[in-house]
């Protein structure tokens, strides 16, 4: 199993350009629902593991991630490509609703790649 690594605002761009595979990046405030939310990330990523590189935004600097990437409020979850994001979900989520979600970005991912 993959171990989600936690990223801090300086490591993030490096990530971003390395290419290969995408990038799920979550935005998690720590309160009552974290724990919850993490295992939600941690199913995903033993799932996905092997197409999408996980990462746990660092929780000291959300106030960061609210300017760079516009992200309003946590948990949210982005996906990135290439540089740029692909696609976001806002909100809790479950694991049927979180893997959903890589599914569906993939795929976009896919199509483009194909058009």
């Amino acid at each position: 199993m993959r171990k989600i690594k936690t990223i801090e605002p300086q490591a993030i761009d490096l990530e971003l350009h390395s290419g290969g595979t995408p990038l799920l990046v979550a935005f998690l405030k720590r309160n009552e629902r974290y724990p919850a939310q993490l295992r939600v990330l941690e199913t995903a990523c033993r799932t996905h593991g092997q197409d999408v590189r996980c990462f746990l935004y660092n929780s000291d600097y959300l106030d960061t991630a609210t300017e760079r990437f516009a992200v309003k409020g946590t948990p949210t979850f982005l996906l990135f490509h290439g540089g740029r994001e692909v696609n976001r979900l806002i909100g809790e989520s479950d694991d049927a609703t979180l893997d959903e979600f890589i599914d569906v970005s993939m795929s976009g991912l896919a199509d483009t790649v194909r058009s």
